[in-house]
């Protein structure tokens, strides 16, 4: 079988995409068309079907007729004993996001899960993509491979590689780069204040010290796609690219290190889930959700890395650097939603609620990126300390990759992370993980630092009122949008959605709090609200903020065991 795809925007101020597909040497005649309801990387159903209007068929006659479907994602096509057949459809395009399709008159960002339809049983037949783009567009970027001299040509070996090849089209700017002997494309949409020679150093530092961990580069190229954007951020990992979006104004001083640590993250899932795999992920089943309780790892590990590379690679200084673990560890064990979801089930659960927060998420959540991290450093630094600094995270990331290279990969299990762990250093990781993945046991973190020439100390403040509660000022109201259940907002019966109108009988401004400043934690306060439209008062009692406030900073004198394990996290900085 073969099949040809040709995509076209002749009116991309409606925002569709214009797909055909070229069916031929067919040899069933009865054909399941299906697109993916999801997106490798985005773990949750996004019923990318619910785009295209309809589908239709050329039949013998040359009419065009319509194809109906048997579910959701599936249309059902009787080819008649025809040897080709021709489909057509369009797609609405006009979400803005990493992982979807966006047309509008300056560019066009084209997604494959998002796009292409694909035939049930085929999904490793060779693919052709030609692209006709709109009259004034003269630049297309992507991993797909080029067909010929033809740059509007392009080929995927299978439906995977498709779906993981997103394509940039329109008058973006092109930067060309060499680094760990890979040709890289810095692909930029819209105007910001990057420095370009300034990122495409980092990018090579970074780049060349995530290759320094892996040992080997997996790609042939790589094209990082950029849109720079009024207020989204975040980014997408691809086979061979990336999809980021990265605020404009934000490469100034105090920005900057979130933005290149966007790029240094989905860069370094190159190896860390395109290539190290959950099994359950192997292969991937588009129509629906794909589970594994291995996220905090994929995800958690390459957040702790994202950080930690650009201070290896000399980008991030050391004093920035130690404040972002800071953040991070207070993040977790500040985390209300930490005494009820463990991070394990925070993995499996990512297609239910990561992408859904509400109201009380604050409450019942924990976050698998931020507290994967942690987890993943405290693995990193038991290991520098069993080892005497002989071995790192590092090496069991470099054994998993090697792992991967060999035939017949089936992906990894938390026994195969369990066995990489332990062949590099002993330190009864089983028993950190059962700890640390399905319990929402307290995390002390200040014995691991300690063991390599790191003071944590730990602050908090029992004299500051916190009352545990999110807000908005919206048409001159002080709305309520979150409340942490272990203060006093909570305590007194606030609920996200009501309407603070007055405290101890003076109206709400939106510097509320000084209505109470002069009070003391213990005292109660007189709230006033508005909920559905019904007016209560209600009895709030002030609340300590129990806010637990750890900093790091590098021991003055450490001993000698402790300056070598030092030497092998931070280096010698």
């Amino acid at each position: 079988m073969k099949i040809n795809y040709i995509l076209s925007f002749p009116a991309p101020h409606t925002h569709y995409v214009e797909v055909e597909m070229h069916i031929s040497d067919i040899v069933n005649n009865n054909l399941q068309l299906k697109m993916a309801v999801w997106t490798p990387g985005s773990y949750l159903i996004r019923e990318f079907q619910k785009n295209i209007d309809f589908i239709e068929y050329k039949a013998e006659n040359n009419l065009w007729k319509r194809l109906e479907k048997s579910d959701k994602n599936t249309w059902l096509l009787n080819v008649e004993n025809r040897n080709e057949i021709t489909l057509r459809y369009a797609v609405y395009s006009f979400e803005y996001s990493v992982r979807t399709n966006f047309v509008d008159t300056t560019h066009a960002l084209i997604n494959g899960a998002s796009t292409f339809l694909y035939i049930d049983g085929a999904e490793d037949t060779a693919l052709n993509i030609n692209i006709h783009p709109f009259d004034e567009w003269q630049q297309i970027s992507t991993a797909l491979p080029q067909a010929g001299d033809n740059k509007w040509l392009r080929t995927a070996a299978n439906i995977d590689e498709l779906i993981d090849s997103p394509i940039e089209i329109g008058n973006h700017t092109s930067y060309f780069f060499q680094a760990a002997s890979i040709q890289h494309e810095l692909a930029i949409y819209g105007e910001s204040n990057i420095d370009i020679e300034k990122i495409i150093e980092d990018l090579k530092k970074i780049i060349e010290e995530e290759v320094k961990i892996f040992g080997s580069h997996p790609c042939e190229k790589y094209v990082f796609i950029i849109h720079h954007t009024d207020s989204s951020y975040g980014g997408l990992e691809h086979l061979n690219s990336s999809v980021n979006h990265i605020t404009r104004w934000s490469y100034d001083k105090e920005n900057y290190q979130r933005s290149i640590s966007l790029l240094a993250h989905e860069y370094f899932h190159l190896w860390n889930v395109k290539r190290i795999r959950p099994s359950t992920l192997i292969p991937y089943n588009y129509n629906s959700e794909n589970y594994t309780d291995l996220l905090w790892f994929f995800e958690g590990i390459t957040s702790y890395y994202d950080d930690y590379v650009c201070y290896r690679a000399g980008v991030t200084p050391l004093d920035s650097f130690l404040k972002i673990i800071e953040k991070n560890i207070n993040d977790v064990i500040n985390n209300t939603g930490f005494n009820v979801q463990t991070l394990s089930e925070s993995s499996f659960d990512t297609w239910l609620k990561y992408y859904r927060r509400n109201e009380n998420s604050i409450n019942a959540h924990v976050n698998y990126y931020t507290q994967g991290a942690l987890i993943a450093m405290l693995i990193d630094l038991s290991i520098i300390h069993a080892s005497n600094g002989q071995k790192s995270l590092d090496d069991v990331m470099r054994t998993l990759y090697d792992a991967y290279l060999k035939q017949n990969y089936k992906g990894i299990t938390e026994e195969d992370i369990i066995l990489a762990i332990d062949s590099v250093c002993p330190i009864n990781s089983k028993n950190l993980l059962d700890q640390y993945l399905r319990s929402t046991t307290p995390i002390h973190v200040i014995d691991f630092f300690e063991n390599i020439g790191i003071e944590a100390n730990e602050k908090s403040d029992e004299n500051v009122i916190y009352l545990g509660l999110g807000f908005s000022w919206k048409e001159n109201k002080l709305m309520i949008t979150q409340v942490d259940k272990q203060y006093g907002a909570s305590i007194g019966g606030l609920s996200a959605e009501d309407e603070i109108i007055a405290i101890d009988g003076f109206r709400v401004n939106k510097n509320y709090k000084n209505i109470y400043a002069h009070k003391k934690v213990n005292d109660t306060i007189e709230v006033t609200i508005a909920r559905q439209g019904i007016l209560k008062t209600l009895q709030v009692p002030l609340t300590a903020d129990r806010f637990k406030k750890i900093t790091l900073q590098k021991l003055s004198n450490p001993n000698e065991s402790q300056q070598i394990k030092l030497e092998k996290w931070l280096g010698k900085n």
